[in-house]
């Protein structure tokens, strides 16, 4: 009877050591890849459907009114945000099975004792590339700054100092 309890125990730890067979469900890269496909799904199926109301609308306007320039304007411009949109999609799911492969093959890499799994230097970086992409970039320098005016004049001096008295002399 104790040796069947010990056998059990035993196999309890060593059943425990069988590669994850979906090892991409814990890599935090494949995760936001999916979160990205899933919003460009969203915009495309909300675009597709606001082209419908367009192309309704485009329908019911009055000919030689201008009105049709605009609506003619306004659907074509929904058309092509569903091309980038679709091209987006597509590119996110080739993106995800890309990384599928490449995870696989990096955690059994891991699981030899080649590499670390999860790779915290790659996820680091890919959050660094990614927060550049998405954030706003400011290129202009002297946002929010005083702008520095030639003395003499209202907006003060050098640094948004105020203008020095000229000498008596001059």
């Amino acid at each position: 009877m104790k040796f069947l309890i010990f056998v059990g125990i035993l196999s309890l730890f060593l059943g425990c050591n069988k590669p994850d067979p979906n090892p991409e469900t814990s890599d935090e890269i494949y995760k936001d890849l999916l979160q990205e496909l899933d919003v460009a799904t969203k915009a495309l199926e909300a675009e597709k459907k606001n082209l419908e109301k367009l192309e309704s609308e485009l329908q019911k306007v009055t000919p030689q009114t201008g009105q049709i320039k605009f609506a003619q304007k306004k659907v074509y411009e929904t058309k092509a945000t569903i091309t980038k949109l679709e091209q987006q999609k597509q590119f996110f799911e080739i993106k995800i099975e890309l990384r599928k492969e490449e995870v696989r093959v990096r955690y059994m890499e891991a699981r030899k004792g080649g590499r670390k799994w999860p790779d915290q230097a790659e996820l680091d970086g890919y959050k660094a590339m990614m927060k550049l992409q998405r954030d706003k970039l400011e290129w202009e320098k002297n946002k929010g700054k005083k702008k520095d005016v030639p003395r003499g004049t209202s907006g003060g001096g050098e640094h948004g100092e105020a203008p020095a008295a000229a000498p008596a002399g001059h």
